[in-house]
C-alpha cells in the first residue's frame, strides 16, 4: 500500500511515524523518571521522620514516644526485638507490626492494611534504634498515593497530547514537501506542455539553488541535446533528400532525352550515364545507412589491428592509384588498438581521397604514438582549409566553394563518416592546427590497445609467471 502512495504522502506517513516513535520513547521515559524522583522523594520523607522518632526514643528512655503524623498518610511504630508494637501513631496497625525486626535500614514498597477493602501502596521503612541491650526498630510508613497521582495525570497528559502532536507533525510534513515539490511540479507541467512540433522550450529554474534547481538545469540541458539533434536530423533529410532528388532528376532527363529521339547510339550512352548515376546513388545510400548505424551505436566487430599494416596497405594503394601525385610515408612504428578492421580502413581511404583531391604534387602519411593513443597524420599540399571552416568540413553534406563539384567533392560524407568511426571506437579525428596555406593535415587519434603485463621471473625456479 505505501508503494502506492506519491512521494508526499509517504514521506507525511514515514515523518510522522518517526515522531511518534520518539515522542512514545520520551514519554514513557519521562514517566519512568517521574516515578523514580517521586518515589526517592517519598523516602527521603520517611527517612528525615524515622530519624526524629528515633531521636525521640533516646530521650524518652524506656516509654516509646510515637507524636501524630503532621499530615495524612503517614503511620509509625515502634518494635521490640520480639517484634511487638510498642507504640504507634495510629490504632489501627497497633497490634500487627507493619515489619519486622532490622538490623539495618531497608525500604519496600507494601500494601496496607493488608487484605483490607482500602489497602493503599506505602513505602515502609524500616530502621533500626534503642540501645544494644533493648534495641528497637523504628517502622514509618509513606503513602504513595500522592506519587500514584502524580504520574498518573502526566500520563494522561502525554496521552492526550501525542494526537494533537501527531496531526501538527503531519499537517506541517504535508504542507512543507508540498512547498518543496511545488517547483517540480512546475517543471511536470512545463515538460508536458512540451511537443516534438517545439523544442525550443524550457521548464522553469527554480530561484533556490538546490536539488530541483539542478534537475531543472538538467532537463534543460537535455532538451537543448535534443533540439539540436532533431535540428540536426531535419537538415540531414533535407540534405539527402537534395542529394537522392539531383541523380534522379538528371536520369529523369537523360532518359525523356533518350526516348524523344530514339537514337540507339544516343541510348547507349543514356546507358552508360545511367549506370555512373546509379553507381553515384548506390553510395550515396550506403552512406546514408553506415551513418544511421553509427547514430544508433550498432556493435562494432572487436578485435586487434595491426595500425602499421593498415597504413602501409593504404600507402601502396595510393601509389598505384594516384600517378602522377608522390606519395611520402614516415617510419611506422608497431602499433595495435582494438576494433573494427575494415572500419578503420574506411577512415584512412577517406582521408587519402580527400588529400587526393586537393593535393597538387604530394600526400604525406604518419603514424606515431602519444601517451596511449595512435595518431594518424594525413597531410596534403594543396590549398588548406581556412580556420573558420575546420570543423564545419565534418558536417555532412558539407563542401567548401572550391569543391561544390560533384565530380570533385564526392557526396559530402566522407569526413562525417570518418568522424563517426572514430568517435565510435573512442577516438577523435580533427583537423590539426598546423594547418596553414600550404596544405591540410588531417589527424586521427585512436586508444591504443593495452599492453599485456610483463611476466616475472622466479629466480630460483627460472619459471615464468604473471
Amino acid at each position: 500500500m505505501k508503494g502506492r502512495l506519491g512521494v508526499r504522502a509517504t514521506t507525511t506517513l514515514d515523518a510522522t511515524a518517526v515522531v511518534a516513535v520518539i515522542l512514545a520513547l520520551a514519554g514513557v521515559a519521562f514517566v519512568l523518571l517521574l516515578r523514580r524522583e517521586l518515589v526517592e522523594g517519598v523516602d527521603a520523607a520517611a527517612q528525615d521522620r524515622a530519624l526524629d522518632i528515633i531521636l525521640l526514643q533516646d530521650d524518652a528512655g524506656a516509654v516509646p514516644q510515637v507524636p501524630a503524623a503532621p499530615y495524612g498518610g503517614s503511620f509509625v511504630q515502634v518494635i521490640d526485638a520480639e517484634g511487638r508494637v510498642l507504640a504507634a501513631s495510629n490504632g489501627r496497625v497497633e497490634t500487627a507490626p507493619m515489619v519486622g525486626p532490622a538490623d539495618e535500614p531497608s525500604v519496600r514498597t507494601r500494601t496496607l492494611p493488608p487484605g483490607g477493602p482500602r489497602a493503599r501502596p506505602y513505602r515502609v521503612l524500616a530502621m533500626p534504634a534503642g540501645t544494644d541491650a533493648e534495641p528497637r526498630t523504628v517502622v514509618v510508613a509513606q503513602s504513595l498515593s500522592t506519587a500514584n497521582r502524580a504520574v498518573r495525570d502526566a500520563t494522561r497528559l502525554i496521552v492526550a497530547i501525542l494526537p494533537a502532536v501527531l496531526a501538527l507533525t503531519g499537517l506541517v510534513t504535508w504542507l512543507s514537501v508540498g512547498r518543496a515539490l511545488a517547483p517540480v511540479e512546475e517543471i511536470r507541467r512545463k515538460a508536458a506542455t512540451i511537443g516534438a512540433g517545439d523544442l525550443s522550450q524550457r521548464v522553469p529554474l527554480p530561484a533556490t539553488r538546490d536539488e530541483v534547481h539542478r534537475l531543472a538545469e538538467t532537463m534543460n540541458s537535455m532538451l537543448g541535446r535534443i533540439e539540436a539533434s532533431a535540428e540536426r536530423r531535419r537538415h540531414f533529410v533535407s540534405d539527402a533528400s537534395h542529394e537522392l532528388r539531383s541523380p534522379l532528376a538528371n536520369m529523369q532527363a537523360m532518359l525523356e532525352v533518350a526516348r524523344a529521339r530514339d537514337d540507339p547510339e544516343l541510348w547507349q550512352e543514356t546507358a552508360s550515364a545511367l549506370q555512373t548515376e546509379q553507381t553515384r546513388m548506390a553510395r550515396l545510400v550506403d552512406d546514408l545507412l553506415l551513418l544511421a548505424r553509427l547514430d544508433g551505436r550498432a556493435p562494432l566487430v572487436q578485435r586487434e589491428i595491426d595500425l602499421d599494416d593498415v597504413v602501409h596497405a593504404e600507402a601502396q594503394w595510393l601509389r598505384r592509384t594516384a600517378s602522377p601525385l608522390a606519395v611520402e610515408v614516415a617510419p611506422l612504428p608497431a602499433l595495435r588498438i582494438r576494433g573494427d578492421e575494415a572500419q578503420i580502413t574506411r577512415i584512412l581511404r577517406n582521408l587519402t581521397e580527400n588529400a587526393r583531391r586537393h593535393a597538387r604534387t604530394t600526400i604525406s602519411l604518419a603514424l606515431r604514438r602519444e601517451g596511449s593513443s595512435a595518431v594518424i597524420t594525413v597531410r596534403d599540399d594543396g590549398a588548406g582549409i581556412p580556420a573558420a571552416d575546420r570543423e564545419r568540413v565534418f558536417d555532412r553534406f558539407t563542401r567548401l566553394d572550391e569543391a561544390r563539384a560533384r565530380d570533385h567533392g564526392g557526396t559530402g560524407l566522407g569526413l562525417a563518416i570518418s568522424r563517426a568511426i572514430a568517435q565510435a571506437h573512442g577516438g577523435t579525428l580533427a583537423v590539426a592546427d598546423e594547418t596553414g596555406p600550404a596544405g591540410t593535415v588531417l589527424e586521427l587519434r585512436l586508444p591504443l590497445q593495452p599492453e599485456p603485463a610483463e611476466p616475472v621471473r622466479d629466480e630460483r625456479s627460472g619459471a615464468s609467471t604473471r
